[in-house]
């Protein structure tokens, strides 16, 4: 018999059950923020601190729980962190060919103004890097040329953990929202969703963050000398993250809205310039432009390889493309795990009020419907065989009222009863409302009676059916699904590896030096391989015993307040694991459990997560150690948390208005 979830193990109490639910998330915050410990350490004490509670407070079968975790890890490794292998490998590529230098050199290039270089390489280069590789390099690099281009070093890195904001929820081709999916059981369809809404959300704050940083540089009257470059810059790269995200999918939103912001400002600054070229006080009045020696050939060929990725990403996002490559993958249900587990089970007292709402509901549907008209006829005749099937469960439920929310295979038989004519009756629900048009044209005398043409109406049918759905949907069980899909060809890291190796070409680099860079990639990520396993892990096993729904039970106790919460529940996680994508992994599945309980839009709640985590990415244990390590500051990590943490508290406050309008007033804007 499938094993059953329960929310509240501890004593019966979900303040006290929630409390220990939350302890794989304390390991971590201990771990990463107090002890240090490097993340694929961390991330393995997590997984194995949340298995041991599953199977000794929960009651899950060891079996499943160890099963769930290796779901999660599988899902880590492929589709997740296939996608920041490839990405990073043709990011490799560029390097050793030289070809990274160029771009550097070539932006470096285009002015002398402290202000305009800031826009160019913390916030536009920094968005390219950010979603052509991710995973702390946009800091890193562009720190290092600010540095290098006479930037304090505070400045530097504060500048560019704050310009990183806008693109880290789209970073490494789109992985935080990939994850985001998987964790939430939604398909491509829920993960075009989810990209639409983190794409409605996060383009009020790009719009913002040019003239933000600059502000932070030089103060109100400086910025404002800037103000048609970063006008350019923020709305350039907004549109351009919206339109993407809308309609491309979440793979391509930042080397889109980098690369034609990039070009915007560029194309500006020929025509334009301010009145004064500003640099910082320890330097000469005017710096001037950094040159270089590249010629427009060379410059074209270094961005090459980030054209290519570019379009072959955008081949794989066609559908009729993706559908054909999708027909090799291989989709194959965990043995052992798949419909092992259920949840929703009531009690069977309960159940005895649910079958007579059911039943309620049946016989108003059968005295709104026609038996006489052959298109009603078979529907009516159904309904009748559910309301038989209704009737051999409440005989069950009768006969084990007292026993608790047991699960017995007489129960499972009379509810998987039900729901197959539960199917059935949909079936010839939607065969009905296709046809009743032709009905809902006639006249009254000719169907019948002026009920049963108004029941044939298209509208009314769709409209009349659903509260019957939704009293079977509560009443019944859910089984969870556990399936593992391996789509090679149609997967988006394959449209990258095919990008790196023609990068490859395109750069000069030897098969054999190529090679060797695809095994030092391979070699030098295989920790964040671990972590990434590992924290999916934790995420499967979280969601596979109940511990997330229970958090996310008591979570729903904030009522009205929670979709200003939920932002806050990202950049939390992003605080403590320095990644968007973790953050999606380990809150995902909550956000979708709490806006279930509360009656939102889970959409709105897990892309609230994205754009929430992003702001917590500036204070990040690990983005603040990249950042001094890139601009020669180790050691001054509390500085630069003092730094950025208002920033990163106001933009928080900012994201969570942003999401509680959209759940309340701007309802319009959730896809």
């Amino acid at each position: 018999m499938p094993w059953i979830q329960t929310y509240t193990p501890v004593g019966g109490s979900l303040g006290l059950s929630a409390l220990v639910a939350a302890v794989p998330l304390v390991v971590i915050f201990i771990c990463l923020a107090l002890l240090r410990m490097k993340a694929h350490k961390a991330g393995l004490l997590a997984v194995g601190s949340a298995a041991a509670l599953a199977v000794g407070v929960w009651g899950m079968p060891a079996k499943l729980a160890g099963l769930a975790v290796l779901q999660g890890a599988g899902f880590g490794l492929f589709p997740v962190f296939y996608i920041v292998i490839t990405t990073l490998f043709l990011y490799n590529i560029t390097v050793k060919g030289g070809q990274f230098e160029v771009i550097r050199a070539s932006l470096a290039g285009v002015t002398g103004d402290r202000r305009l270089q800031a826009l160019l390489i913390a916030f536009c280069f920094g968005a390219f890097i950010e979603g052509a590789a991710g995973f702390g390099t946009p800091v890193a690099i562009a720190g290092a040329t600010l540095v290098g281009l006479g930037f304090r070093p505070l400045y530097a890195a504060g500048v560019c953990l704050v310009a990183n904001t806008a693109p880290v929820a789209f970073g490494a081709i789109g992985i935080p929202v990939v994850a985001l999916a998987g964790v939430m059981g939604y398909g491509d369809e829920g993960m075009m969703k989810l990209s639409t809404m983190v794409g409605r959300q996060l383009p009020f704050i790009s719009v913002f963050i040019p003239f933000y940083v600059i502000m932070i540089m030089v103060g109100w009257k400086k910025t404002i000398e800037v103000l048609p470059a970063i006008i350019v810059c923020g709305v350039t790269f907004a549109v351009t993250q919206w339109a993407t995200a809308s309609y491309l999918g979440p793979y391509l939103p930042d080397v889109t809205a980098s690369l034609l912001s990039i070009v915007a400002l560029v194309l500006l600054l020929r025509v334009w310039h301010p009145k004064t070229i500003w640099t910082f006080d320890h330097e000469p009045e005017f710096a001037g432009r950094e040159e270089h020696h590249y010629t427009p050939g060379e410059v074209a060929r270094a961005w090459a390889p980030y054209l290519a990725l570019t379009v072959m990403v955008l081949l794989w996002g066609i559908p009729s493309i993706k559908s054909a490559l999708d027909r090799s993958a291989v989709e194959f249900p965990v043995a052992g795990l798949h419909n092992a587990i259920v949840k929703k089970v009531s009690k069977p007292e309960e159940g005895v009020r649910k079958v007579a709402i059911v039943t309620e509901e049946i016989n108003r549907q059968l005295a709104l419907l026609s038996p006489a008209d052959p298109k009603q006829a078979p529907l009516a005749a159904k309904l009748q065989e559910l309301k038989g099937a209704e009737a051999q469960l409440l005989a069950v439920e009768r006969s084990l009222a007292g026993n608790g929310a047991v699960l017995t295979a007489e129960r499972m038989a009379a509810f998987d009863a039900v729901a197959k004519k539960k199917g059935e009756v949909q079936k010839l629900a939607r065969e009905a409302l296709q046809a009743g048009s032709a009905v809902a044209g006639s006249s009254p005398a000719a169907s019948g009676t002026a009920l049963a043409a108004a029941a044939a109406a298209p509208a009314l049918a769709k409209d009349r059916f659903k509260p019957l759905d939704k009293a079977l949907t509560d009443q019944l069980p859910v089984k969870v699904a556990a399936k593992y899909k391996f789509n090679f060809m149609s997967a988006a890291g394959t449209a990258i590896l095919i990008a790196a190796i023609l990068s490859a070409l395109l750069c000069g680099v030897g098969m054999g030096e190529t090679f060797r860079i695809l095994g030092k990639t391979l070699y030098d990520m295989r920790y964040p391989a671990l972590t990434v396993a590992s924290v999916l892990g934790l995420a499967y096993v979280m969601n596979a015993s109940g511990m997330t729904n229970c958090l996310g039970l008591a979570f729903t106790k904030t009522g009205h307040i929670f979709p200003f919460l939920a932002p806050v529940l990202g950049w939390l996680g992003v605080f403590l694991t320095g990644s968007d994508t973790s953050s999606n992994v380990l809150f995902g599945g909550l956000q979708k459990a709490t806006a279930e309980q509360l009656g939102l839009n889970p959409i709105l709640t897990g892309a609230a997560n994205t754009s929430g985590g992003v702001m917590g990415k500036m204070i990040s244990p690990q983005s603040l150690a990249v950042a001094t390590a890139a601009t020669g500051m180790v050691g001054e990590e509390g500085t630069l948390f003092r730094f950025t943490l208002k920033h990163s508290l106001f933009l928080t406050v900012v994201v969570g208005i942003i999401v509680y309008l959209q759940a309340y007033v701007l309802q319009w804007m959730i896809p």
